[in-house]
C-alpha cells in the first residue's frame, strides 16, 4: 500500500505559522505518536520517526521490509495534515548488518533496491534526509556507502552527489536535505565545505539540516554568528532537525530555549525546527537518561510552557520561510563542468530547472554580475571562459510566467596554476631550485626519473604513485604549500614549516595522523628538513612523523633523506635504498595535446598546450590544452584550423 504524506496543514498545534513547522519525533522504539495521555498534534505539526525509517529498522532481513513503525507516523501525519520527514536514506550507521558481507557492487544494488522500495511505499514524500552524517569522522562505517556509490571522485563527495541524484529521480517534488551534527559548533568548516561542494557541483540538494544537538552551553550570540556565517557561505534553505537541551535543571533548559529557538525560528532562511524528543526519560540524551524531555512526571517543564507562549507572538507567527506552505515549488540546480579550472579554460554550465505548479518563462544565468545568457527554452546550457584567477559565483534566476523568481547559486574557482582536467595529461612545468623559491608558491613534488609523484589519495594521508594516478581530479590533491609554524603552541615545532595539501577545489588541509604528516625546517645553507610520515616507523621517533632532510643537488633535484636511518626516500615503503632518489619541486602544465588538423583544411600537425584558441569570429576561447572541453566546431590554433568533434 502506498501513502500520500502531505496535505493542508491543521492549526491546533503550538505553531500557527503556515510556512514553517515546529516538529518532533516519535517516542520509543514502538514509534508512538500520542504518549501517556499527551496528544502529539496538540503540540507539533511535523513528525520525524526517530528510528523507524532508518534502513536497519525497515530491511533488517534482506528483501523483507517492515513498515509497521514508519506507517504509524506516516498515517498520523496524513490524518492530521502536516509533513512527515523520511530519516534517512543513506547513512554510515544503523544500516542492515548484511551490507557488511557483500561486495561494493552488490551494496550499490542494495541501495537501489532500498530506494525503490521506499519509493513504492511512500511515492509522495514531502521531506527526505537523503544523506546523514557524512562529515569526515562522524561515522566509522561511512566507507561502505562511499564504496557502493562510486567513491569520492573529482569533488571528494561524488558518492553523496550520486545519492541525491538517485533521490531526485524518485521524488522530484520532495525537499532533499543533507543532515549532520556539529554543524553549528565544532565542525562548521567541514560541514560548509561539504554542502557548498554539493551545491556547486549541481547536486539536487534543496536544504541543509543542522541537527543542533551540540548547543548546550552555546550563547545566543555564538549561535547567531554561526548560523549567519554558514548561510552567507551557502545561501540555501536551512532546517534545524534534531534540537535538544539535555539537563535536569528546568531553569537551565528554559534559558537555552529562550536564547536558541527565536534565533533559529526567526531566520528567514530557516524552513522549520524539529525537536528531538519530548518526554523526559524517553530521549537519547544523557546516555539514554533522557533529560532533554519537555514533559516530566506528567507535567510540562518551563521550557515547553515558554515555547507555547513564544509561538503566539507576532514574531513567531509572521516568521518567513524559504518554502511557503512548507512545500518546494522550484527545483533549480546549476552544474558547471568543473569546480576548479585553469584560467582561460572553457567551462560548460548546465542549469536544471523545474517548477512544480508554475511555468518557466525565462532563465538568466550570471557569472558574478555579468549576464552570460538568457534562456527561454531547453537545453539551458552555455559555455563560459574565465580570463582571470579567483572565485566566480554562478547564479541562475528562474522567472515564472506569474512573475515570481527563484534563484540558485554555484561557483567555480579559477587558478593561474595548471589544473588537470579529464583527458588532459599533466607534465612538469617550472622547476624550482631552492626551498626559498617555493616559500610563497604552490608546487608539486615529482620523481621525473620514475614518473611518480607524492600526492594525497585522501585528506588524511599521503601516497606515492604514477603520474597517471596522481595528476587527476579524482584524488584529494597533488599541489602543496609551506606554512610557517613559528607561532605554534608547541615549542618543538616552531622552527618548522608544515606542508599543506591543496585539494582540486583549492581548499587547504593539514595532513594529519598516521602515515602522512609533513613539516619542514627553515632554510639553512640551501637545505631544510621535512617531517615526512609517508610510512609509519621511518626516521626519528617524533610524535608527528619522520624527519627528512631536503637538499637541492644542482642538475638533479631535491633529495629526501631520512635523518633517522640515513636512507633516502624511494617509494611509499620503508626507506631501503642507499642511493638517493631525486625529486623535482615544480609547477605543472599540460603535455602536448597531439590534436590533428582538419583533413583538407591544412597540413596535419600538432598544437602545443600554450597555443591560444580562437573561434571563427576572432574571439579567444581558451588554449590548446583544453580543446576537448570546447563545443563541437572549427577553431583557429596557431593560424591553422582544427576541428573539435
Amino acid at each position: 500500500m502506498a501513502f500520500t504524506l502531505y496535505a493542508t496543514q491543521a492549526s491546533a498545534q503550538l505553531s500557527s505559522n503556515k510556512d514553517k513547522f515546529l516538529g518532533n519525533i516519535t517516542t520509543t522504539w514502538s514509534s508512538d505518536m500520542d504518549f501517556e495521555g499527551f496528544i502529539f498534534s496538540n503540540y507539533w505539526n511535523q513528525v520525524t520517526p526517530e528510528n523507524a525509517t532508518k534502513w536497519e529498522s525497515v530491511e533488517g532481513t534482506r528483501g523483507s521490509y517492515n513498515w509497521w513503525g514508519s506507517d504509524k507516523a506516516a498515517n498520523y501525519a496524513a490524518q492530521k495534515g502536516f509533513p512527515f520527514k523520511f530519516h534517512t536514506l543513506v547513512w554510515g550507521s544503523q544500516f542492515p548488518g548484511w551490507l557488511r558481507d557483500i561486495s561494493a557492487e552488490e551494496r550499490y544494488q542494495a541501495i537501489v533496491n532500498w530506494m525503490d522500495a521506499v519509493k513504492a511505499h511512500y511515492p509522495n514524500l514531502a521531506i527526505i534526509d537523503v544523506v546523514n552524517e557524512a562529515v569526515e569522522g562522524h561515522q566509522g562505517e561511512t566507507y561502505l556507502m562511499i564504496e557502493a556509490l562510486g567513491g569520492k571522485g573529482v569533488t571528494g563527495y561524488d558518492w553523496i552527489i550520486r545519492a541525491f541524484e538517485m533521490a531526485a529521480e524518485r521524488w522530484p517534488d520532495a525537499i532533499l536535505v543533507y543532515n549532520d551534527f556539529n554543524s553549528l559548533q565544532h565542525n562548521v568548516p567541514q560541514f560548509v565545505d561539504l554542502v557548498r561542494t554539493l551545491r556547486d557541483a549541481g547536486a539536487p540538494i534543496d536544504a541543509y539540516g543542522c541537527q543542533a544537538h551540540e548547543l548546550y552551553g552555546c550563547s545566543k550570540a555564538t549561535l547567531k554568528a554561526s548560523m549567519t556565517s554558514t548561510q552567507n557561505a551557502l545561501k540555501m534553505p536551512m532546517y534545524i532537525t534534531e534540537y535538544d537541551i539535555g539537563t535536569q535543571s528546568d531553569s537551565e533548559q528554559l534559558k537555552y530555549y529562550k536564547e536558541h529557538i527565536p534565533t533559529m525560528w526567526e531566520a528567514d532562511y530557516c524552513a522549520g525546527v524539529t525537536l528531538w524528543g519530548w518526554f523526559y526519560g524517553h530521549t537519547w540524551t544523557n546516555d539514554g537518561a533522557g533529560y532533554s524531555g519537555l514533559i516530566r512526571d506528567g507535567k510540562e517543564r518551563s521550557a515547553l510552557t515558554w515555547l507555547r507562549q513564544y509561538m503566539q507572538t507576532a514574531a513567531a507567527k509572521n516568521a518567513k520561510s524559504p518554502f511557503p506552505g512548507m512545500v518546494k515549488e522550484a527545483s533549480v540546480y546549476v552544474k558547471p563542468s568543473a569546480l576548479r579550472v585553469t584560467q582561460n579554460t572553457p567551462v560548460s554550465i548546465e542549469v536544471k530547472a523545474r517548477l512544480r505548479t508554475k511555468t518557466i518563462s525565462r532563465i538568466d544565468l550570471y557569472a558574478g554580475t555579468t549576464l552570460l545568457q538568457s534562456f527561454t527554452q531547453q537545453p539551458y546550457t552555455c559555455s563560459f571562459t574565465p580570463d582571470a584567477s579567483g572565485r566566480y559565483e554562478l547564479k541562475a534566476v528562474v522567472t515564472a510566467t506569474d512573475g515570481s523568481t527563484y534563484e540558485r547559486l554555484s561557483g567555480v574557482t579559477v587558478s593561474d596554476e595548471f589544473i588537470p582536467q579529464p583527458g588532459v595529461t599533466a607534465a612538469v612545468g617550472k622547476r624550482y631550485t631552492s626551498v626559498a623559491e617555493i616559500d610563497t608558491r604552490t608546487f608539486a613534488i615529482v620523481n621525473e626519473q620514475e614518473g611518480k609523484a607524492i600526492y594525497g589519495p585522501n585528506l588524511q594521508n599521503l601516497g606515492y604513485d604514477d603520474f597517471s594516478t596522481v595528476f587527476t581530479n579524482e584524488v584529494a590533491g597533488y599541489y602543496f604549500r609551506l606554512e610557517s609554524l613559528k607561532n605554534d603552541a608547541d615549542p618543538d615545532v616552531r622552527n618548522y614549516y608544515r606542508l599543506r595539501l591543496i585539494d582540486p577545489l583549492g581548499n587547504e588541509y593539514n595532513i594529519w595522523g598516521k602515515p602522512g604528516y609533513l613539516n619542514s625546517q627553515p632554510v639553512e645553507t640551501g637545505w631544510c628538513s621535512f617531517i615526512l610520515g609517508l610510512t609509519a616507523g621511518n626516521g626519528e621517533d617524533m610524535k608527528n612523523g619522520a624527519v627528512w632532510d631536503v637538499q637541492y643537488v644542482e642538475g638533479k633535484g631535491f633529495t629526501l633523506r631520512n635523518i633517522g636511518t640515513g636512507l633516502y626516500l624511494h617509494d611509499a615503503l620503508p626507506a631501503k635504498y642507499e642511493e638517493p632518489a631525486y625529486f623535482t619541486f615544480c609547477s605543472l602544465k599540460a603535455a602536448t595535446t597531439g590534436v590533428k588538423r582538419v583533413s583538407g583544411v591544412g597540413k596535419d600537425t600538432t598544437a602545443t598546450s600554450e597555443d591560444a584558441v580562437y573561434n571563427l569570429q576572432g574571439l579567444k576561447v581558451g588554449n590548446a590544452a583544453h580543446l576537448d572541453l570546447l563545443p563541437r566546431g572549427i577553431y583557429l590554433v596557431g593560424g591553422r584550423k582544427v576541428a573539435v568533434e
